[in-house]
């Protein structure tokens, strides 16, 4: 409990300054990631316990048995595609590693300039991509701990920039009718800068001598901090099997609630809930507090058991993005 405290003061020690709306880049970081996780509306942190614990808590991938491999794509506003993917595996009885990839990319665009409104011919596109590698550790019988190292990098058209990050999570596991507190602390790294032959240009030395000599000079842009945000949850089981309020053998619903605080914008609260048949068909929900959009979520998932070969799990979710129409999250998910 002193390890979860003194990681929960360190978190918010990095929000000591408020109203920064705007002022980060790398603003990928912040989009959820994952069907499940999308349809209980972001309320994940302390149910982190599949594929996607890089991303929310790397904690939780002391969660994975052996092997489990997750792929997440979502189909978000204005031909944008946000793709997510990872590999766990055990290295040994109370480890975890994990390798992951995050990448936010849209169709090619036309270049335009102010001469020539309606296209130059020439074409760009734009990627936003993270690697991670992630470690997770049993402290306890009752407390997990993880991280992620990451490496970070924008490109757009001829310019790029980059720099590393580090996330921390935990997990601690009660004695009070399976309640479980996680708390995680993410995108903590430097400023992230863009630098490319777009921003090279002539200079001229002397204007005595009739624009004869010029150099190149090498226009910076600004240095941007990262979207550093911090989450704290907690999720319970309150109808299934063991611990659970309610015991059912065949049924399960738990619910999970969020609260994260984002460096450079408000506080929200995600609320969720699962309800699972037999654990094979899964129904989720959620909502999403203090958001001007993506309020409610839904989504369903079902659970293939392949035998000798593990098993496989299918999600799908759906999120309103106001104007922007809706948008839909796939997930398949491999364990062994």
């Amino acid at each position: 409990m002193r390890r979860l405290w003194l990681f929960l003061l360190a978190g918010s020690l990095a929000f000591a300054e408020f109203d920064k709306v705007g002022t980060t880049s790398a603003s990928f970081l912040k989009l959820g990631v994952g069907s499940r996780a999308t349809a209980m509306g972001g309320a994940f942190v302390a149910l982190s316990d599949d594929g996607l614990a890089p991303f929310w808590n790397p904690a939780g991938m002391m969660a994975m048995s052996d092997m489990t491999i997750a792929f997440s794509h979502n189909e978000w506003a204005l031909d944008i595609d946000h793709q997510f993917a990872s590999v766990i595996i055990a290295t040994d009885r109370n480890g975890r590693l994990g390798l992951s990839v995050t990448a936010l990319t849209m169709g090619e665009q036309e270049v335009t300039t102010v001469t020539q409104p309606d296209g130059t011919g020439l074409y760009y596109d734009v990627t936003d991509l993270a690697l991670g590698v992630s470690y997770a550790r049993q402290i306890s019988d009752r407390f997990r701990f993880g991280m992620t190292g990451k490496y970070i990098q924008l490109s757009a058209f001829n310019e790029n920039a980059s720099t590393l990050a580090f996330d921390l999570g935990c997990l601690l596991l009660t004695d009070l009718k399976g309640l479980t507190i996680g708390a995680a602390l993410s995108n903590f790294g430097g400023d992230i800068q863009y630098a490319g032959r777009d921003l090279i240009d002539k200079v001229y030395l002397d204007e005595d001598l009739n624009d004869q000599y010029a150099a190149d000079a090498d226009l910076r842009t600004e240095p941007w901090p990262l979207p550093l945000m911090i989450r704290i949850g907690v999720s319970m089981d309150l109808i299934g099997p063991g611990t659970a309020w309610i015991q059912s053998p065949h049924s399960r619903l738990t619910v999970a609630f969020d609260g994260d605080h984002p460096n450079d914008g408000p506080e929200h609260l995600q609320f969720g809930a699962e309800y699972s048949v037999r654990e094979m068909l899964y129904v989720r929900g959620g909502y999403r507090f203090n958001y001007d959009e993506e309020a409610l979520t839904m989504g369903l998932g079902l659970r293939l058991n392949l035998g000798g070969l593990g098993e496989t799990r299918l999600d799908y979710a759906v999120k309103p993005l106001g104007p922007f129409g809706t948008t839909s999250v796939l997930g398949i998910e491999f364990r062994r």
